[in-house]
Formats: C-alpha cells, sequence, structure tokens
C-alpha cells in the first residue's frame, strides 16, 4: 500500500532510511519530476506507520509546499536571456576571421591559457565561427538553461552552466596542452547537460542525457570548430558541478538568485575587459 506521498526527495530518503532501521521491505518510488511515494506491504503498513509517524513527531517535515513547487514556465526568462544574450554577441563580434581582434584575443588557445591568458577560458564561451555555429548553441543553450533554472533557479544555474564551460575549457587545455584551439559555447551547454543528468529529479532516467550528450556531439561534430575533447570535459565538469548543487538547500531567496545571475552574466564581459586591456 502507499504509506507516503513526498514532495521533497531529500526528505523521502530520510523516511526511506527510517524504514531500513526498523527492517520494514519498501520501495520508494519515482511519482513525478516533484514527488515521491513510499510503499509497503499491508502486513507491515501499521509498524512502518507508526516508526515513521514517530521520526516526523521529531522532525518535522520539509517538504516542499505545493504553491513552492516550480512551475515549467519558470525558467523560460534565463534561458530566453541566454538565447538573445548569444545571437546579440554573435552580430557584435562577427564570424571568424584572421582580421579579427575578437578572435585573435578571446579564442581559447591552449598555449595561451598555459601562460595565464586565462580569461580565454570565458572570452571563447562567446565567440562562434558562423551564425548557424551561434544559433545552434543559443537554442541548445537556452532550452538547457531554462531546465536547469527551474531546478536550481536562474542564479545558481547560470553559474553551474558557465563554470562548467570554464572549468571544461581550462581542463582540455591542459590535458591537450599546445594542440588545442576553440571557440564557442558549446564546452557550456555539455556542461548544462552534464548538470541536468545529476538532479534528483532526473536520477532514475540518468541514461537519458548520456543519450542527449551522444545525440549533441553528432550534431556539433561536423561544425569545422568542434572541440570533442572540451565537449566531454565540459560534459563532466557539469556533472561534478550538477552533483554539488544538488546537494546544496535550495536557494530560495529571488534576490540572491538574480545577484548570481548578473555575476555570471558579468564574468564574460569582465574577461573581455581584461582580453582588451
Amino acid at each position: 500500500m502507499l504509506l507516503r506521498l513526498v514532495g521533497e526527495f531529500r526528505r523521502a530518503m530520510d523516511l526511506s532510511l527510517v524504514l531500513d532501521a526498523e527492517n520494514i521491505p519498501h520501495e520508494l518510488r519515482q511519482q513525478d519530476d516533484a514527488r515521491w511515494v513510499l510503499v509497503v506491504d499491508d502486513a507491515d503498513a501499521q509498524r512502518a506507520d507508526q516508526a515513521l509517524a514517530a521520526f516526523e513527531r521529531e522532525n518535522p517535515a520539509g517538504e516542499v509546499p505545493a504553491e513552492e513547487v516550480q512551475p515549467w514556465t519558470a525558467g523560460v526568462p534565463a534561458g530566453l536571456t541566454f538565447f538573445l544574450a548569444l545571437l546579440a554577441l554573435h552580430v557584435w563580434t562577427g564570424p571568424d576571421s584572421v582580421d579579427s581582434g575578437w578572435f585573435r584575443r578571446g579564442s581559447a588557445e591552449a598555449a595561451a591559457i598555459l601562460h595565464g591568458q586565462w580569461w580565454r577560458a570565458f572570452t571563447a564561451l562567446t565567440l562562434h565561427a558562423d551564425a548557424g555555429h551561434a544559433a545552434g548553441n543559443a537554442v541548445l543553450g537556452g532550452l538547457l538553461l531554462a531546465l536547469l533554472s527551474r531546478a536550481l533557479g536562474s542564479g545558481v544555474a547560470s553559474l553551474v552552466m558557465l563554470l562548467s564551460g570554464v572549468l571544461g575549457t581550462l581542463a582540455t587545455a591542459a590535458l591537450l596542452r599546445h594542440d588545442f584551439a576553440s571557440i564557442g559555447a558549446s564546452t557550456a551547454v555539455f556542461g548544462a547537460l552534464g548538470a541536468l543528468g545529476v538532479l534528483p529529479q532526473h536520477r532514475r532516467k540518468a541514461w537519458l542525457p548520456v543519450a542527449a550528450a551522444v545525440a549533441l556531439l553528432g550534431f556539433l561534430g561536423t561544425s569545422r570548430h568542434a572541440d570533442l575533447a572540451g565537449h566531454a570535459c565540459g560534459f563532466a565538469a557539469g556533472l561534478l558541478l550538477g552533483a554539488l548543487a544538488a546537494l546544496a538547500p535550495r536557494l530560495r531567496s529571488r534576490g540572491l538568485q538574480a545577484a548570481l545571475a548578473l555575476c555570471a552574466a558579468a564574468a564574460p564581459l569582465a574577461a573581455w575587459l581584461r582580453a582588451f586591456h
């Protein structure tokens, strides 16, 4: 029988551990993106209910109230902002060209990064070879950031995506050293994909982000500027940062989320100022 319907993954895990401690057989199932159920045999129902009731008296429920469950539109503003910003940056910087100061100063060249030009790990994420390259990353990145923002909030999600791209770029430069140069936001896009895969509501379908990553590799791998090592490192960085974000309590303050989102937006701009300094 259904024993509890819980609106928070951590709370559901706590209740499951209580039943484990009492040696009561049970199942923890995901009902949907925001709810989990505990199921026990009818014969164990009374004992299980008593055990959980005792735990709940000592540990008041921390379930997410219905009004705090994020609607599917919650992450749309962040995703749309990313989409428009990436396209605007491409219009501003133009396509790849040997005469372009943007690409000379901002592309992720391993040799330059290893000699201290760290800002290239940020600036390279904003450069794209052509309109198709920019549009593809804008659409995919905007969609993934919207999903990530719904789960983590726009500020935390924006930082996770940005840092995944930066760390992925730095890691690739360190691994490949002088044989590496790249541009484009796809490293950060793969980071967002990896982060989504380790969030609690997606763990039971962990194969989906991996399948999506393979599909995305196939899509982006035909580009003249394809950076398979960067994509893999970005995905790995996203897995790590997503796991850390999932362990931390959700940041409920809209003001702090907005401040973090502004920091994520300001970091590439500051890097560009450093590049032209």
